[in-house]
């Protein structure tokens, strides 16, 4: 297996797809995150405190309406977050997703099999994912 990482390694346009790969992932994950994280505060600051004055008084700078909005914000995305792994659509996707996965499938035909004793059938079923 490491002999065949590295010609993958070796060949450019894989290189270059692996490349392509990371910069999505941290452009995706991280970066457009926390650039559109700041941009959504920074407006959300601009149009409460421009509509309603009252909370001028209690914002007096874009630092405490940030603190503040923290303070609500992460502990609200983090139950709703916990929520919907746990009760949600998460549990419905993996279920869906399961079933649609050919490798799921074939590990619980051979399951099924092996429980009945056919092991042969079982060992048929699973050799063309260790190829």
């Amino acid at each position: 297996m490491p002999g065949r990482v590295l010609i993958l390694l070796k060949n450019p346009r894989d290189r270059l797809l692996r490349w392509l790969t990371y910069f999505r992932r941290g452009h995706n994950a991280y970066l457009v995150f926390l650039v559109s994280f700041a941009n959504f505060v920074v407006i959300q600051y601009r149009l409460l405190i421009e509509y309603i004055p009252a909370l001028k008084i209690i914002f007096t700078s874009l630092t405490a309406f940030v603190i503040a909005f923290f303070l609500i914000y992460i502990p609200l995305a983090i139950a709703i977050g916990w929520y919907d792994y746990k009760k949600f659509a998460v549990p419905m996707e993996r279920r869906l997703g399961a079933l649609v996965n050919p490798w799921n499938r074939d590990i619980s035909k051979a399951l099924i099999l092996i429980a009945q004793g056919r092991n042969d059938e079982a060992v048929k079923l699973l050799e063309k994912w260790t190829k």
